[in-house]
């Protein structure tokens, strides 16, 4: 089992349009782009699994691909802007997604090929082999993480997330997880309040212990902030 990346980077992506930092200059100059944080499964037989969908021609990448299940953490619009041309699929797509009466633009109001499921925190959705158990996180949103588990391999997806719940921590310390992939968009000079600093993720991933640890929803000043001041930390962001 193998969760694979069309973005690892914030809602803005990297370059930003018109950025002159040191990033987006050097994202430019290797010809590279990092899209808004999204992720995917290959089943066995050849069928995907989407974990967020906010890559807007998501459609397009997978066509000729039939995509199982999507796991939604949130209905923030750098989540879900796929399912607004996924949505005429020929095919029925079930979608999981955490409590959220809004959703994100009118997707609920025209669902077309979309199936909306509701999860339920650490309720198991099983699909073939696999096994995903939403993890509530703090977000701006109702967001939740999920942890997804086969026979030989647990890997928890924490993203977007501002901090992690007792109840949320007691769960993933119960586990043996393989590979951790956590939020950590901002540096720690600059906090919304709705996301990590990589400070903060750093100790939530020693905490977690995970065998594997990765960064991600990376933006351009974060990444910019370190590369400036020459900073290694202790987990890499993951890249595409």
């Amino acid at each position: 089992m193998k969760l694979d990346f069309l973005g690892t980077a914030d809602s803005g992506g990297i370059p930003i349009h018109n950025c002159k930092c040191l990033i987006c200059e050097e994202y430019r100059k290797n010809n590279k782009i990092n899209l808004a944080t999204s992720a995917y499964i290959t089943c066995e037989n050849g069928e995907i699994i989407l974990i967020d969908a906010g890559i807007e021609n998501i459609s397009s990448i997978f066509d000729n691909k039939k995509i199982k299940a999507i796991l939604l953490t949130h209905f923030h619009p750098d989540h879900t802007l796929g399912l607004l041309r996924l949505r005429y699929s020929a095919d029925k797509i079930d979608c999981y997604h955490p409590k959220d009466e809004k959703g994100f633009a009118d997707l609920f109001k025209h669902t077309k090929a979309i199936n909306y499921i509701q999860n339920s925190a650490f309720n198991p959705i099983k699909i073939y082999e696999l096994t995903f158990t939403p993890i509530p996180l703090q977000h701006s949103k109702n967001t939740t993480g999920y942890l997804i588990e086969d026979k030989n391999k647990t890997i928890a997806y924490l993203t977007d997330c501002a901090g992690i719940s007792d109840e949320s921590m007691d769960f993933l310390l119960s586990k043996k997880i393989d590979e951790c992939f956590i939020d950590a968009g901002l540096a720690p000079n600059f906090n919304n309040g709705n996301h990590l600093n990589y400070e903060e993720a750093i100790k939530l991933l020693d905490k977690i212990n995970a065998k594997k640890s990765h960064l991600i929803h990376a933006s351009h000043h974060t990444l910019s902030y370190l590369k400036s001041n020459n900073i290694k930390l202790k987990y890499d962001f993951y890249n595409v």
